[in-house]
């Protein structure tokens, strides 16, 4: 018994299967359709995934896709924030002159900025001079720290293991006065 398949034309468009599935009632539908090019997407992904390359090139690939969607999206943001709008009530009815997203954006970023970070009491200052002091308090701690390690190594060099530690724990004292 000879088989012979004649295939006229092959190409990644040629459809080679149907996908199956069942419904709940266990029936069999078509879902769709498998073609040349999905085996071989198929092939390609299986082999990629058992190289030792492929976290490296699995960020890669979302790289490439993130800046892709960015460069899509990119256009219809800088539309939006330059497109003309009106300022409206709760009711959407207009309130103001014609403004665009953008100084609406910059004008409650100001606002914020401005405001105390607690309404209740604003002795602690705004949002922004909170901001500024924890910095300031956390590399002010950090030069601190490092000069006290610095005098520690200079006193230990100098004295000793023992002493040392007791004219640390006096300049430690001292600094905190």
């Amino acid at each position: 018994m000879n088989i012979e398949i004649k295939v006229d034309e092959l190409s990644l468009n040629t459809i080679v299967a149907d996908v199956v599935s069942f419904d709940e009632d266990g029936d069999p539908y078509t879902e769709g359709t498998k073609t040349v090019a999905d085996l071989v997407a198929t092939q390609i992904v299986n082999r990629l995934v058992k190289d030792d390359q492929w976290k490296r090139l699995r960020e890669q690939v979302l790289d490439i896709r993130t800046e892709e969607i960015r460069a899509a999206v990119r256009p219809s943001i800088d539309e939006a924030l330059a497109r003309p709008i009106y300022k409206t009530n709760t009711y959407g009815e207009r309130t103001g002159q014609e403004t665009t997203l953008a100084e609406l954006i910059s004008e409650e970023a100001r606002k914020q900025l401005a405001e105390p970070a607690d309404r209740y009491r604003s002795e602690k200052g705004t949002v922004l001079q909170q901001a500024v002091r924890a910095e300031v308090k956390k590399a002010f701690e950090t030069e601190i720290a490092d000069a006290v390690q610095k005098a520690r190594e200079l006193v230990v060099a100098e004295l000793g293991g023992d002493l040392a530690e007791r004219v640390v724990k006096v300049a430690v004292a001292g600094l905190k006065r």
